[in-house]
C-alpha cells in the first residue's frame, strides 16, 4: 500500500466535424488541420506535468469535442504518453467519448488493444426530428451500428447519453428514446435535461421564436418517468443524472463527485490538485504555441495554464457539499466532513441546511446528508445556497 495520491486524468480533444445547436463546450469545427500538432502538444503537456515522476492514476477520460475523429495513431500516442507518465493499475478505467457515426471496427479494435475499456456515445435521442433540432448528424441506426461494432471489438462497458426537456418533446417521445436505448443493453445511461446556453444557435432560435421555450413541468415528468423505468430495468440511480448497471458506475466522474483530485490536460481543461483549482488556456492554437516553447512549470501546472486559484476553507466546504450531494446513496458523510473541517455541515451552514430540510429538499439518514427525491430535480436550488 502507498499513501501517495492517485489521480483521475482528463484529456480534452477540442475537434468536431459539426457544432451541435445546444453546445457551448470548448470545441472547434474549422481547425482539423491542427490534429497532429495538437496531439504532440498534448503529449508535451503530459510529459511536462509529470516532471519525470510516475504518479498513480486510476481513471483516464478522453473527452471533447469528439475524440473519435482524431486519427487512431494520435490517440494511441496520447495514451502511450499517459502510460509513460503515470502508474496505471490493471483495472484502470479508460474512457473515450465518441459520436456514433465516427467509428469503424478497425478503429475500435486498435483502441481496445491499447487499453481503452469504456466508451461513451452521444446518442441524445431516438427521434429523427429531435436529433435534427439538436443539430446531430447521426440517426439512431448509427447508434445501433456503433453498439454492434463496439461489442464485436470487445467493449463491455458502454454509456449512452440522452437529452430530455427539449422544446415540444412529449413524454411519449422521451419514453420511446429510453426504451430504444435500453434495447441496446448499455451498461450505463447519462440523462441530461436540456439547458439552452448563451451564444448557442438554440438560444438564437428561442429569441427569434423559431422554437418554443421548453416546459419545465414536462421535464419533471420525463425525469420521474426515467427514474421509474430504469429502476424497473435494474439500473442503479447513483447520481442525479446517471444510472448504471450494478458495478458499472463511471469511476472517472465519481472522482469529481467525491471532490477527489484530478489533472486536466488540453485546451480549456480544468484540474483540481495540490489544493488548487486551475484551468488551461482555451484556444487550441495558443495551447500548441505554449506547449512548443521552452517554458517549464510546477506540478500540477503546465506552460499552458491560464489561471489557478487556491481554495480557502469555506470554498472547500462548499465544493464538498455541492459535489457529494450529487451522489444519491452516499451523499455527504457527516463524520468525515466534521473530521476535515471541525464542523458538521449544519453547523457550517445552519440557516441554509435547516431551511432546505424544512423545504423537503435535504434529509439526514444515519450519519449522511442526502438529497430527497424531490431535491433530485431541484438540486440547483440546493447547490446555489452553498456557493
Amino acid at each position: 500500500m502507498t499513501d501517495q495520491p492517485s489521480y483521475s486524468v482528463y484529456l480534452h480533444i477540442p475537434f468536431c466535424r459539426h457544432r451541435c445547436s445546444y453546445c457551448d463546450f470548448n470545441t472547434y469545427t474549422t481547425i482539423g488541420d491542427l490534429k497532429v500538432a495538437y496531439a504532440a502538444a498534448l503529449i508535451n503537456e503530459i510529459e511536462q506535468v509529470s516532471e519525470g515522476h510516475r504518479r498513480f492514476a486510476h481513471t483516464v477520460y478522453l473527452g471533447g469535442g469528439t475524440p473519435s475523429i482524431m486519427p487512431v495513431e494520435q490517440l494511441v500516442g496520447i495514451l502511450q504518453a499517459v502510460n509513460d507518465a503515470f502508474l496505471l493499475a490493471e483495472d484502470t478505467e479508460i474512457t473515450l467519448e465518441a459520436n456514433p457515426d465516427t467509428l469503424d471496427l478497425e478503429f475500435l479494435i486498435a483502441l481496445r488493444q491499447f487499453g481503452v475499456n469504456r466508451l461513451s456515445f452521444g446518442a441524445q435521442s431516438a427521434n429523427e426530428n429531435e436529433l435534427a433540432l439538436l443539430g446531430r448528424e447521426h440517426d439512431f441506426t448509427a447508434v445501433i451500428t456503433a453498439m454492434d461494432l463496439s461489442r464485436t471489438a470487445g467493449f463491455d462497458n458502454i454509456n449512452l447519453d440522452l437529452i430530455y426537456g427539449l422544446p415540444d418533446q412529449s413524454i411519449l417521445s422521451w419514453e420511446q428514446s429510453l426504451r430504444a436505448a435500453l434495447e441496446l443493453h448499455p451498461e450505463h445511461l447519462s440523462l441530461y435535461c436540456l439547458t439552452i446556453e448563451a451564444g448557442t444557435p438554440m438560444q438564437r432560435w428561442l429569441r427569434s421564436g423559431t422554437i418554443r421555450k421548453p416546459d419545465p413541468d414536462i421535464a419533471v415528468d420525463q425525469y420521474e418517468l426515467a427514474c421509474d423505468l430504469l429502476s424497473n430495468e435494474g439500473f442503479n440511480h447513483y447520481e442525479i443524472s446517471n444510472w448504471a448497471q450494478p458495478g458499472r458506475e463511471c469511476r472517472h466522474n465519481m472522482s469529481y463527485w467525491l471532490n477527489d483530485q484530478y489533472l486536466g490536460f488540453g485546451a480549456g481543461a480544468h484540474g483540481h490538485a495540490a489544493g488548487y483549482r486551475y484551468w488551461v488556456i482555451k484556444q487550441p492554437r495558443a495551447f500548441i504555441r505554449r506547449m512548443t516553447g521552452k517554458n517549464v512549470a510546477q506540478f500540477p501546472w503546465s506552460s499552458a495554464m491560464a489561471g489557478k486559484k487556491r481554495l480557502d476553507r469555506r470554498e472547500t466546504m462548499s465544493d464538498v457539499l455541492i459535489t457529494q450531494l450529487r451522489l444519491l446513496q452516499e451523499g455527504v458523510d457527516i463524520p468525515a466532513f466534521r473530521k476535515q473541517f471541525g464542523l458538521r455541515p449544519d453547523e457550517a451552514y445552519p440557516g441554509e441546511i435547516g431551511q432546505l430540510i424544512d423545504y423537503g429538499l435535504l434529509f439526514e439518514k444515519g450519519e449522511r446528508l442526502l438529497l430527497t427525491k424531490r431535491g433530485w430535480f431541484l438540486s440547483n436550488q440546493v447547490f446555489y445556497r452553498f456557493m
